[in-house]
């Protein structure tokens, strides 16, 4: 239902893009892209001591946005887009504090502590955003965006499974063995994000071009007050994909 409403919220932006392109106030574009990156710390912390696998997964961002310009090169964009980020990591950490549901090993149970052993971590977010960007067409088949976003999440996860190690409560107490153990940090994230972005589009045949962009999180992913990870986390993502301008 909700990404329904999203896709629906977007198609409303088309009739009044339309209506101030019928007079000839601004160039209406239409994007769909392939997202891939991660939702990840400024630097691996060093209790992350080593990365045993990333799969970015299939997330995919469509968008329209409308840009008015000012002068022969210069102008102004604004868009809203729906988009999905995530990924799937494999990490080996030391001492990495969680909180966490054991299932199987020494004991059962939520217990929050310094883990040591292997952790496989699934990201799967969904934003509906709104980009706001200087644009520069230094020759006519060319266009470059460099601004800001804002975005909105509507679905949010943030899930762990834990296994093949041990966590202690404190350094001073007994190490319990984990065989199987799951964390759900969902509710840890923030449902607003905002950042930078940069983007290039190449025309290749009339209105259709091929484009590739940046989107740099400024915001933290897991809100401060309430997380049980105690590091910043970002949202870094290049995405690759196909615009049409009318």
């Amino acid at each position: 239902m909700k990404k329904a409403i999203s896709y629906l919220a977007l198609l409303a932006l088309c009739p009044a893009a339309a209506s101030a392109i019928s007079r000839g106030a601004v160039d209406l574009r239409v994007t769909a892209a392939y997202n891939i990156g991660g939702t990840t710390p400024m630097g691996l912390p060093a209790e992350i001591r080593k990365i045993r696998s990333y799969n970015p997964d299939a997330h995919f961002a469509v968008s329209v946005d409308a840009a008015r310009m000012v002068s022969e090169k210069w102008g102004l964009a604004l868009g809203a887009g729906y988009e999905t980020v995530g990924m799937e990591t494999g990490i080996s950490a030391r001492n990495y504090h969680l909180t966490m549901n054991i299932l199987a090993g020494n004991a059962t149970g939520t217990r929050t502590g310094y883990f040591t052993g292997n952790i496989k971590n699934t990201t799967n977010i969904s934003y509906i955003s709104i980009p706001l960007t200087a644009v520069f067409r230094p020759v006519r088949d060319w266009r470059f965006d460099a601004g800001v976003y804002f975005a909105v999440a509507v679905d949010r996860e943030f899930t762990g499974l834990v296994h093949s190690g041990q966590i202690r409560e404190t350094p001073m107490h007994a190490a319990i063995g984990i065989d199987c153990a799951e964390y759900d940090y969902s509710s840890d994230l923030s449902r607003f994000d905002y950042g930078l972005t940069i983007a290039a589009s190449r025309r290749v045949f009339r209105g259709l071009g091929v484009r590739a962009g940046l989107q740099w999180g400024l915001e933290s992913v897991l809100r401060k007050s309430v997380r049980k990870i105690d590091m910043n986390t970002y949202n870094v993502y290049l995405n690759v994909g196909l615009d049409y301008t009318f």
